[in-house]
């Protein structure tokens, strides 16, 4: 193995692709990472789809919410998933500069000590449209952004056909074939890597703006997986002790959920967490735990 590593993670075809590359390469794949902010709605890319394919993938999938200004809290997150999962490296689906600009979260891992493989990075278009074929991954247009492309568009997959379609409209309107500027973006549905394909079995047609995106959507997975367990290690920020805390089954799940947290800015050890607790329920005039 070439090291521990996260995929900067969307759902969609690049980051995908990006997987199955740096699974072909050696790296140990330890967890699927979305960033959002808290106006994040989803619309292109579904949370719920999201889970489900770490379900099928069998890789934990993160929400981190970052906020302004997200320099400085990427790498904060960044550094925090350096630290709790012990990686190395951050695997990122991006092509090329968006509107001229570099690639930011190179930038972003290179402050905090972390390695990036950019396995798309680069690429010509059509070469990225190859592989996904190759590859036989079955990726859906979930969002489109006019003029460049039309209402009709979201919900086809993409196929021969549709990449000639696109080479057309390529000609007349300026169209990325990769979608790189926004023209539109992707889910995918069964690829590499995935236990059993996502269903798609009905979904509305929505406009808001200039986009017209899936909504509604009723998905579903062949298949009862589990995601592996999570072990993120930390340092108590109240009394300096390490400890672990699991994505799924932690200790902290036992205590009652009354969220003490506000001037907290990441997570506490057992001891800790339950005397802040207590020191809560006292307040409240409710019955500490023992």
């Amino acid at each position: 193995m070439k090291g521990k590593a996260i995929v900067l993670w969307s759902g969609g075809k690049d980051c995908n692709l990006a997987l199955h590359l740096a699974k072909q390469e050696g790296y140990e794949i330890i967890a699927l990472v979305t960033f959002c902010s808290e106006s994040t709605e989803f619309r292109a890319h579904p949370k719920e789809w999201m889970e489900l394919q770490s379900k099928s993938l069998g890789i934990p999938h993160l929400l981190l919410q970052i906020q302004e200004p997200f320099a400085e809290n990427y790498e904060v997150q960044l550094r925090k998933l350096k630290e709790q999962l012990e990686i190395e490296v951050l695997v990122s689906g991006d092509i090329s500069e968006v509107h001229g600009n570099s690639n930011w979260i190179s930038e972003r891992a290179k402050a905090v000590g972390l390695k990036t493989f950019l396995p798309l990075w680069h690429t010509e278009r059509e070469e990225v449209m190859s592989l996904l074929l190759k590859f036989d991954f079955e990726v859906m247009l979930t969002m489109i952004k006019t003029p460049w492309l039309e209402e009709h568009f979201p919900g086809r997959t993409i196929d021969p056909d549709l990449l000639e379609e696109f080479r057309t409209l390529g000609l007349q309107n300026g169209l990325d074939l990769c979608g790189e500027q926004g023209e539109y973006h992707t889910m995918v549905l069964n690829g590499p890597g995935y236990r059993s394909p996502i269903a798609l079995k009905n979904f509305k047609i929505t406009k808001f703006e200039e986009l017209v995106h899936l909504s509604e959507m009723s998905l579903s997975l062949d298949g009862d997986y589990k995601v592996p367990t999570l072990e993120k290690h930390k340092i108590c920020v109240n009394c300096g002790v390490p400890f672990s805390c699991y994505t799924q089954g932690c200790w902290c799940a036992e205590l009652p959920m009354i969220m003490p947290m506000e001037n907290i800015t990441d997570c506490l050890c057992p001891n800790c967490l339950k005397a802040t607790i207590n020191q809560k329920l006292v307040e409240n005039n409710l019955k500490p735990i023992e």
